[in-house]
């Protein structure tokens, strides 16, 4: 790994060898977790040993066995160093209607990294949801619709039906699930009906309070581009105040998982970072023998110095002399070297 610091922001990255043959189950597992639906709320730890005879090996815990002690970062595991990262499932926009406001909503989504399920019950309008590019689309009543979602703790759900009565099917059923987010397109009159109608139905004031109506951050927005812009950073608010680490790339797993070459790869992980760096422990670039790079841990002159060292020591690794499978190393970006580079920020 490399520790950089530009001032007040601190990065460590672990630079970890990738061999055809190794932990390629341990991806696998992975992924299955990833894409499970129906125990969304399993927590799952991975744990990568840094240095002693372990070094390179990695572990998958389940969260209930991980000690109180233990969090996302490099701490201590008896006598070794270890890097523990809970490993979380991407988060996922499901729009309940795919109308005016829907089609940019699914657009936007997608582009800022969500998974996108559409409910819609018109079989015209969910084939626009499809072409907008929805990753899933459920083209059935919005009850039955969502009974096909479990919900959980990376699932946003943004109702903009066409009217008040579906509305009202659909937070009844969202209300009853796990999640990290619930809004409802409204007007404050409308918005403020559904409360009440809510509470008589016996939810709490906690849950209900919990809605997000009108929805979206107050931007002023008025066309329907701009109003799927405050919903998403709205929920781009919600998911980066959660304090998680970074979520897997499915990019790397795939590639990880289907590696047939025997040159060796290299898996550049932040490890730990302070102050305003813009990356979260735990995000990932994986880099191929070709030079072809998947993923960033933040690009700029940081992300350049990590590719230069993840080079020196794939060449290491093929010498006579194979090296370590993992290397920390730091670099200091602080005062003038980050301004003169021009890149304080990255």
């Amino acid at each position: 790994g490399s520790e950089m610091c530009i001032r007040d922001r601190e990065w460590t990255v672990n630079l970890k060898q990738s061999e055809i043959s190794m932990n390629q189950s341990y991806y696998e597992e992975v992924k299955s977790y990833l894409e499970q639906e129906k125990e969304v709320n399993r927590r799952l730890w991975s744990v990568t040993w840094l240095d002693g005879a372990q070094a390179g090996e990695k572990k998958l815990v389940d969260g209930v066995d991980i000690p109180e002690h233990f969090q996302t970062g490099v701490c201590k595991l008896g006598e070794s160093l270890v890097f523990a990262e809970e490993l979380w499932q991407a988060p996922v926009c499901v729009i309940c209607g795919a109308g005016h406001v829907g089609i940019p909503m699914i657009r936007l989504a997608s582009f800022a990294g969500f998974e996108v399920i559409v409910v819609e019950d018109r079989p015209s309008f969910a084939n626009q949801a499809r072409k907008a590019g929805a990753d899933r689309v459920i083209c059935d009543s919005f009850e039955h619709g969502l009974e096909q979602i479990p919900g959980g703790l990376q699932t946003y759900f943004v109702v903009m039906t066409r009217g008040h009565r579906y509305d009202e099917v659909c937070l009844t059923a969202i209300l009853k699930k796990s999640y990290a987010y619930t809004g409802m397109m409204a007007s404050r009159g409308r918005a403020a009906r559904m409360r009440s109608l809510l509470l008589e139905q016996g939810f709490s004031k906690e849950k209900v309070e919990e809605l997000r109506t009108p929805i979206g951050l107050s931007i002023h927005a008025k066309t329907p581009e701009e109003i799927a812009i405050s919903v998403i950073a709205q929920m781009v608010e919600v998911k980066n105040s959660s304090g998680g680490g970074a979520f897997c790339n499915r990019e790397i797993l795939d590639a990880m998982i289907h590696k047939e070459t025997e040159e060796p790869w290299i898996l550049a992980t932040i490890i730990r970072r302070s102050g305003s760096a813009p990356r979260d422990v735990g995000t990932k670039m994986l880099l191929t023998e070709t030079g072809i790079s998947i993923g960033s841990i933040g690009g700029g002159c940081m992300e350049a110095e990590v590719s230069r060292a993840a080079r020196l020591l794939q060449q290491g690794w093929k010498g006579s002399d194979r090296k370590a499978p993992v290397k920390i190393i730091t670099a200091d970006m602080s005062g003038t070297q980050a301004e003169t580079a021009g890149m304080v920020c990255g």
